[in-house]
């Protein structure tokens, strides 16, 4: 397994490799393990875009930052999750950041067992919300009243979409952009939008964020693959 951690605090660097490298060998046993860690977006990308499988990115750095950042790091690696880390966790900030295609988001303000849990479930290349982003008012849309039963929802996602569906919902709540999807399972980048338009429909979801938040709400992760 190969990490990079993209944070100008160095002081953070050995920590944090220690803490992944022990949780690497708990979650992928006998898998050699590598990591780099780098302090701004500009260092980041002298890396070739298939050196690792999963990147770690602050979301205050130097220079490039925030949003922008995100954004340069998600088309240089262009194939790898890239999860945001911040120290500010406000219900805005965790929304901008996954619909601007994050593959999850953990605060840094979590205690050390907290911070483990959220890194063992990254590592795992599944995706890390916080649950009082999930359950948070401000994210939690009032119902409609032909809705979908939050406990039907798993049921739903295993027997009324088609399995070309459950893929691409799957990567894309994972935050893979609709032209990496298309070339991952060969299908044209249209046919993925018109897929992503009727799994919404269903779900009663405006964007993948909303789908995300539905599919973690209802317990439905495993229904996708995504636990």
């Amino acid at each position: 397994m190969r990490v990079l951690l993209v944070d100008d605090h160095e002081i953070v660097w050995s920590g944090t490799r220690r803490l992944i490298e022990q949780l690497a060998a708990e979650v992928e046993p006998g898998r050699p393990f590598a990591f780099d860690a780098t302090r701004d977006v500009e260092t980041a990308c002298q890396h070739q875009a298939g050196d690792f499988d999963l990147v770690l990115l602050d979301y205050h750095l130097p220079t490039l930052s925030g949003l922008a950042a995100l954004h340069a790091i998600k088309a240089h690696f262009e194939a790898t999750p890239v999860c945001m880390q911040s120290a500010e966790s406000s219900p805005q900030r965790v929304r901008e950041v996954i619909e601007a295609g994050a593959a999850g988001f953990i605060p840094k303000s979590y205690r050390l067992d907290d911070m483990e849990a959220a890194l063992r479930v990254v590592l795992r290349h599944r995706i890390y919300l916080p649950a009082e982003f999930v359950l948070t008012d401000d994210v939690t849309r009032s119902r409609e009243p032909d809705e979908l039963p939050r406990e039907d929802l798993a049921r739903f996602l295993r027997t009324e979409l088609s399995p070309r569906q459950r893929q691409v919902l799957a990567l894309a709540i994972r935050g893979t952009p609709v032209k990496l999807i298309a070339r991952q399972l060969a299908i044209a980048e249209g046919t993925v939008k018109v897929h992503l338009s009727m799994v919404y429909r269903a779900l009663g979801a405006r964007n993948r964020t909303d789908a995300l938040c539905r599919v973690f709400d209802a317990q439905a992760a495993s229904a996708l693959d995504l636990q």
